[in-house]
């Protein structure tokens, strides 16, 4: 037995309680419950019964919640602007001392190898 539901007809089903059919696909049936919004349900497995009471008087739907919107003015725009690009070219001088850093660091170990290597060729050579 194939189950035909029409829309705006009220149904009950076990776990979301009284609803409203909104809309009827192929085998999809969507229902519009009183307590638990949209539902979608494959028609031929979902335990949908008929029902005679009336949708809920001044039931209302509910809106879905937006983000508030920032109202942002000219003065704070230019300031975080200020803000980034100092923000901004202190980072890059960090950035270039740290480089700096590690490029004298380099430096130095590789004198103290040019050192060493020296000095193991002149051992090398007094020994010869």
């Amino acid at each position: 037995m194939r189950k035909r539901f029409d829309v705006g007809s009220r149904l009950s089903e076990p776990t979301y309680g009284l609803g409203s059919v909104i809309a009827v696909e192929d085998a999809y049936t969507r229902i519009d419950f009183d307590e638990h919004g949209i539902k979608k349900f494959l028609t031929s497995l979902a335990r949908l019964e008929h029902s005679s009471e009336p949708a809920p008087a001044g039931a209302r739907k509910r809106k879905r919640k937006t983000a508030a919107r920032k109202k942002t003015t000219k003065a704070k725009t230019t300031k975080a602007k200020t803000t980034k690009a100092k923000t901004t070219k202190a980072t890059d001088a960090a950035m270039v001392k740290a480089k700096t850093a590690v490029k004298a660091k380099q430096a130095a170990k590789a004198k103290v190898k040019t050192a060493k290597t020296k000095k193991a060729k002149e051992t090398v050579a007094k020994s010869a």
